[in-house]
């Protein structure tokens, strides 16, 4: 630390509230194993894949008794959107992922001793931490103006050199003093850059937990610290809130590996402890038979809010992420087709070093399994919480018949018979619109023909001699042997003058297609002896009458 550096120093943060020291103080080390973190950008919606990270990094700090907190890195001002953090805190939550601190009190208030967790409000920190470098010649200010800069990425084009500020290519790395205070007394706009050691010729080792020794070069990019407006970058901040916050592990997307040696030298620069980085592969989807990283712009399934409003269960998206992260859980899944997913213990070795592919039907398939291992009562109750939310209309009805729609959901579930219709909890608006004379009054708008062999007087002759034998406490095998033999009757001794059949011989098909479509207004229908039952008759003659 030279005198020049240490007068430089105070000449650019002549006042702060903190040292480094103080910090170290203030944040003392922790006491538990391990901490763990998620730290998102509010620049736009909850992303998937920032799930998967917090949902990973939980389990792993909550089985080894850490802790796992939220950060928002909401250094980004100029794409930040209002309340983005808040709508991510809170989507996290719905994921059942437990939030040991951050910003999750009430009205997002923090919680936890190592506030504040929105890096917007540890500027003085990162200044602190900043004035130590250029204290000890390891930062400088950079007064460079855009024409300067073009004019450098110019001459780097011509001489084939890669682009960016650093070595010979950064005027400023090499100023005095008295340069400084003059480009500062004339009001030149600065930022402030890491003066890098780095080698562009050398080659660095990198420790990553998944990936193991990870060989690339060494960063010799001069890498701007804190911007004009006093705001840090991802790299400073993400350096000085993992140490003073004490994390241990730092699980990212691999599009960092690039700038791990910055950050590794960033650190070594600040005399921290390199905490254990674990970059994990992307979630991606094919297209054009390419793999490719899910899109904000192009997804709707890169939003979380699409698995909210169709209506997924949380334990099943849970289940299919879990899935990704280790290959061996779904045999456990199976062997426990009940345990919460919690208590299985997740371990970093079996996490997928290349891009997964979402796939759509696969979680489906999960879902379809979790939806079938829920009570009546318990599908009923969420799926009327779901509905509450997305389809008001649905809720307002299943609110007002509550009796007919435990009825109506509970057709033939849980037997040998079981059609696992259900998925999400959108999909029990198809099997409910039947039940109610609400939803059911809309359907006969659109309600197909009739058989083409049913003729209006076969329909009206059919149905009196139905209703008149109907029993609705037959089971399914007795009540179609009925119908059978109804059916059957029908088709000889109807032929006289009265009404005309040509001689056809229908099918019980015919006929069952025939009182589908009068009770539902639909060819496709859940089990038609128990769709009357839970109608009730006085509604079956209703409908089958017109």
């Amino acid at each position: 630390m030279t005198d020049s550096n240490l007068a430089l120093a105070n000449l650019l943060f002549p006042s702060l509230p903190y040292t480094p020291d103080s910090l170290e103080l203030l944040y003392p080390a922790r006491t538990v194993p391990v901490v763990t973190r998620v730290g998102p950008s509010p620049t736009g919606f909850l992303h998937i894949g920032t799930v998967y990270t917090a949902l990973l990094s939980e389990r792993i700090a909550h089985l080894n008794d850490g802790v796992f907190y939220f950060r928002n890195e909401d250094t980004d001002d100029k794409r930040e959107i209002e309340n983005a953090a808040e709508i991510m805190v809170d989507g996290i939550k719905r994921f059942g992922i437990r939030m040991d601190e951050g910003g999750i009190g009430p009205d997002h208030s923090d919680i936890g001793a190592y506030g504040p967790y929105s890096q917007s409000k540890r500027g003085p920190i990162y200044a602190t931490y900043v004035k130590e470098l250029v204290a000890r010649g390891m930062a400088y200010p950079c007064f460079l103006g855009e024409t300067e800069m073009a004019a450098i990425r110019e001459e780097q084009t011509i001489a084939k050199q890669p682009m960016g500020i650093y070595g010979s290519y950064s005027p400023w790395r090499v100023a005095t003093l008295e340069e400084v205070q003059k480009a500062i007394r004339e009001g030149k706009k600065y930022v402030l850059r890491f003066r890098t050691h780095g080698n562009p010729n050398k080659r660095v080792t990198l420790r990553d937990e998944i990936r193991g020794d990870i060989e690339m070069q060494d960063n010799f990019m001069d890498t701007v610290l804190l911007k004009q407006t006093g705001i840090p970058t991802y790299h400073l901040a993400h350096v000085v809130d993992d140490h003073l916050m004490r994390t241990t592990h730092v699980m990212r997307g691999d599009e960092w590996i690039p700038s791990y040696p910055l950050h590794v030298q960033l650190t070594e620069a600040l005399g921290f402890t390199l905490p254990k980085y674990v970059h994990i592969s992307p979630l991606c989807k094919t297209e054009g038979g390419n793999k490719r990283k899910l899109s904000k712009r192009k997804d709707p399934e890169a939003n979380v809010e699409f698995f909210f409003r169709q209506g997924y269960m949380i334990e099943a998206l849970a289940d299919y992420m879990f899935g990704i992260m280790d290959s061996r859980f779904e045999a456990w899944r199976n062997l426990n087709p009940t345990a919460d997913y919690r208590t299985y213990p997740l371990t970093l070795e079996k996490l997928p070093l290349s891009g997964a592919l979402f796939d759509i039907e696969k979680l489906d398939s999960i879902a379809n399994n979790s939806m079938t291992l829920l009570s009546t009562e318990e599908l009923q109750k969420r799926g009327l919480d779901w509905a509450r939310e997305y389809d008001p209309e649905l809720a307002r009805l299943m609110e007002q018949y509550p009796d007919l729609t435990y009825r109506a959901l509970d057709i033939e579930r849980h037997t040998e018979k079981d059609p696992r219709r259900f998925t999400t909890f959108s999909d029990l608006r198809g099997q409910l619109q039947f039940f109610y004379e609400e939803t059911f009054e809309a359907l006969k708008s659109t309600a197909p023909a009739l058989p083409e062999c049913i003729t209006h007087e076969i329909q009206k002759a059919f149905v009196e001699d139905y209703l008149k034998t109907y029993n609705p406490t037959m089971e399914r095998d007795e009540w179609f042997e009925q119908l059978k033999n109804l059916a059957h009757d029908h088709k000889f001794a109807r032929t006289g003058d009265e009404w005309k059949t040509g001689g056809y011989i229908w099918r019980v098909g015919d006929i069952a297609m025939m009182l589908r479509i009068l009770l539902c207004a639909s060819a496709k229908t859940p089990d038609l002896c128990y769709t009357m039952r839970v109608l009730g008759r006085e509604t079956m003659e209703k409908r089958l009458r017109g």
